[in-house]
């Protein structure tokens, strides 16, 4: 018993050493594989979002007693506190069918940076906890979605919007990420909100 739980602990402590050395591009790519898992452990999520908390707030969690997705039961809210609407925050549902977990992850954000001639990025703010470029996010964009007004994913459009799939389980991810300028800006961005659904509550 002893040895199973001691188990459990080291390997939790790895996981949050781990995301602690990550950037957020690679937390975020992280979170996506996991909660696209044919067996999702809830509990490396967890321990990841904890790591996304701007000090001195920490994340909050609280039990969905609704849902607003038919056929899926409300489990956990994880959750920033704000006071404001201009707050970098995070908030992620998690739903259940049956045994198995469905996710919504919203991040509200201001990764503002400036590239040079070369390329170089820099950010407004290099101690800022969220902050990642367009060109960082783009990889997880499995599946390019079409539109027929071609809004979406155009390098005019300052929204990336794709399919992610899981390369293991198959599961497939909605993911969003909007700019305040076009996604092929040259000279540098603001990201400013990443959505991602588990595609099954997008229906």
């Amino acid at each position: 018993m002893y040895r199973i739980v001691f188990t459990i602990v080291a390997f939790l402590s790895v996981t949050i050493m781990c995301a602690q050395k990550q950037s957020f591009s690679q937390k975020i790519g992280q979170l996506m594989e996991l909660v696209t898992e044919e067996n999702v452990d809830n509990n490396q999520v967890r321990e990841i979002l904890k790591t996304l908390a701007i000090a001195p707030k920490e994340m909050k969690e609280g039990a969905m007693d609704y849902s607003i997705y038919d056929n899926f039961e409300g489990d956990t809210l994880y959750y920033i506190p704000y006071k404001t609407a201009e707050e970098s925050r995070f908030s992620v549902e998690k739903l259940r069918q049956g045994e198995k977990l469905f996710y919504t992850l919203q991040f509200l954000m201001q990764s503002t940076y400036t590239k040079d001639a070369k390329g170089k990025v820099e950010f407004a703010d290099p101690t800022y906890l969220y902050n990642t470029t367009i060109e960082e996010l783009e990889p997880y964009c499995t599946t390019p979605m079409k539109y027929k007004n071609g809004r979406g994913n155009s390098p005019d459009s300052p929204l990336l919007s794709c399919v992610y799939t899981n390369p293991k389980s198959k599961r497939k991810l909605m993911y969003w990420v909007v700019c305040e300028n076009k996604i092929g800006d040259t000279k540098g961005n603001t990201v400013k909100e990443i959505k991602i659904q588990s595609q099954e509550l997008w229906r």
